[in-house]
């Protein structure tokens, strides 16, 4: 079964979810996605908004070498902690 990792925009705390698979695959970016719905977060313990990705580590390589965006910078930020 395919896994998707989720990484929470308020602390940084990484999920590993089933449930959000098909709504990735249907992304042509090969980065990240922000997802539409708040999803809960149990580090904050509220609902935030959240990424998913399909690999971090391919994230964090694409996002050392060429951040576009101000968001790529703090999701890297984020992901170094």
């Amino acid at each position: 079964m395919s896994k998707v990792n989720t990484i929470c925009l308020r602390c940084g705390t990484v999920q590993v979810r089933s449930d959000l698979v098909e709504i990735l695959e249907n992304n042509d970016e090969d980065k990240y996605m922000i997802l539409e719905e708040k999803k809960m977060c149990p580090k904050c313990k509220i609902k935030t908004n959240q990424i998913a990705t399909k690999d971090i580590k391919m994230l964090k390589k694409s996002l050392e070498t060429n951040p576009n965006k101000k968001l790529d910078s703090y999701i890297l930020k984020l992901i170094k902690r």
